[in-house]
């Protein structure tokens, strides 16, 4: 089966029964798998078109990569309020992704990567911790919640933040890492001087082409080596 394009609108995958029900869009490898899953969790904007741009070079990486639009039933760019009410919903939805990809023909048995962006990270992070078959984690300018909650079991996990980010401040890009550290996990952290928050998202004003590459090229290896291919 060759590459399916993102550009397709995200629809439900899980099967009657799933609730909630996982919905997004799946990129693959065109050589036979099983291969090692991604599962990309977006910002509060939500799914765009363009997120071929992002997914399409993991799956031809060699990842089954799975793009999720955990925000399907709850609607777009949530105030701190509706995100505190959702976060159980989605953490729920991305549980029940994290099976359905880890038991899928494309990405069965192996391990399974999280790619967070603002929002999208800090659900990875609230979650991770209690997925067993999720081995990685990569932050892109997202947050953690209150300190040291989340971070305790966390698998490895990669930080890629802009220095120059108004809306979350790379300061919490430090309060991740150490925290981490400080409860003996593994952490790595690349900023980006000049970089803005969403600088990889190639549909957004604050897109940079030279940091959305590199963040790339370091995810991509991040990933290879912490969940194989």
């Amino acid at each position: 089966m060759g590459v399916r394009p993102s550009s397709a609108r995200p629809r439900q995958l899980s099967g009657a029964g799933i609730v909630p029900a996982v919905r997004g869009v799946l990129d693959v490898p065109g050589e036979a798998g099983p291969h090692p899953g991604v599962i990309l969790l977006v910002g509060s904007a939500g799914w765009h078109a363009r997120f071929a741009e992002i997914t399409r070079p993991l799956a031809e990486a060699g990842f089954a990569a799975l793009l999720l639009d955990y925000l399907a039933e709850t609607g777009l760019e949530p105030s701190p309020e509706e995100t505190r009410r959702h976060l159980p919903l989605w953490q729920a939805m991305l549980r029940n992704a994290v099976t359905w990809l880890g038991g899928s023909p494309f990405a069965s048995g192996r391990p399974v990567g999280l790619i967070g962006y603002s929002l999208g990270a800090f659900l990875a992070l609230s979650t991770a911790a209690t997925l067993p078959g999720v081995r990685a984690v990569v932050d892109f300018f997202g947050w953690m919640g209150p300190p040291g909650e989340e971070v305790r079991g966390l698998p490895p996990l990669l930080i890629l933040h802009g220095e120059a980010d108004s809306v979350v401040p790379v300061s919490e890009a430090y309060r991740l890492r150490d925290a981490v550290i400080a409860q003996g996990g593994h952490a790595e952290m690349h900023l980006y001087p000049a970089a803005e928050h969403a600088f990889n998202a190639p549909w957004g004003p604050r897109y940079s082409e030279p940091e959305a590459m590199d963040s790339l090229r370091r995810t991509i290896e991040f990933l290879s080596r912490q969940l194989g291919r």
